[in-house]
């Protein structure tokens, strides 16, 4: 549902790896679709990944709205992806790679069930950019 909403605010896809018992193996699999080297390096530094990890910052849904609406007013970013890792999490190569590592919570969730949240926040974020009556103080 919040991605279907997001759809009519931003552009935005959704790609889905599978999830690989190698984490080495699966670090490599998201460089790849990131555009980064085999190294980990960023190849377009016009692309902000954002790695969602329990070891992340976290920020209000204010202080992510306000932090989003900072890279889309900087004419540099061309696209943002946020990367959520599976049952293994993320290498340490791709949270300290990315340019903001994103903490949902504390608490460690299933896959599926971080992106129905990030989605959620995502589109709180636009509303509260867009002054939407959706978020409440």
């Amino acid at each position: 549902m919040y991605f279907k909403r997001l759809r009519t605010v931003w552009k935005i896809d959704e790609h889905i790896l599978k999830a690989h018992a190698s984490q080495e193996r699966a670090g490599q699999d998201i460089f790849s679709k990131l555009g980064w080297s085999s190294s980990g390096q960023r190849l377009d530094p016009q692309h902000l990944v954002i790695a969602l990890d329990e070891r992340g910052k976290e920020l209000t849904s204010p202080q992510l709205a306000t932090w989003i609406q900072e890279k889309i007013d900087n004419s540099f970013v061309k696209q943002m992806t946020f990367v959520i890792g599976g049952p293994y999490g993320l290498t340490e190569e791709v949270r300290h790679q990315a340019d903001l590592c994103l903490s949902l919570s504390k608490g460690v969730f299933p896959s599926d069930l971080a992106w129905v949240m990030l989605w959620e926040q995502l589109y709180r974020a636009s509303t509260i950019i867009r002054r939407t009556p959706y978020h409440h103080v």
